[in-house]
């Protein structure tokens, strides 16, 4: 008789977190990497592309993995409101004061410029990261069958004229 390895849930619970935290410190160190590159060694993006890379990897892995599971479904409006604004804020921000300190933004009108094409970046690639949110969520919530498919899933198409 083959003996069966079962886990006890305990066991699991503390893998699960070890790995988070694993993934938090690599994620941390990545993070670090890519700063100190653009700030102290001035490097261009054409040398650490490949590190960049990576890191959008890891994120967008944790990212799908979390929206097929249902984990964003709670307060989803308000809670994608508040980190779609607080990213596109914090982007904007911080790419501004990157480039000014590498000396490649000289003037107000550049710095204006230079506000203006990130925030249409941010705002495009949050509107993006929602939406396939929204849609991962969605399909969780219909597998699971919290949610009901209907052929007019859509409010505009269901009001009463």
């Amino acid at each position: 008789m083959k003996k069966t390895d079962m886990k006890d849930e305990r066991i699991q619970r503390t893998v699960n977190s070890n790995a988070a935290k694993g993934f938090f410190i690599w994620w941390a160190l990545m993070s670090i990497s890519l700063v100190y590159r653009t700030l102290f060694l001035k490097q261009h993006p054409s040398q650490w592309w490949d590190i960049a890379a990576i890191w959008f990897v890891g994120i967008y892995f944790v990212f799908i993995a979390h929206a097929t599971k249902g984990v964003f479904d709670h307060n989803f409006k308000k809670y994608w409101l508040t980190l779609g604004i607080g990213t596109v804020t914090v982007v904007v921000t911080v790419n501004t004061a990157l480039f000014f300190i590498m000396g490649q933004i000289n003037s107000i009108a550049e710095a204006g410029r230079f506000v203006g094409e990130s925030l249409i970046g941010a705002v495009a690639s949050v509107g993006l990261v929602i939406a396939v949110a929204y849609l991962l969520n969605r399909r969780w919530r219909r597998k699971s069958g919290i949610e009901e498919e209907n052929e007019n899933t859509d409010p505009l198409m269901n009001r009463s004229e």
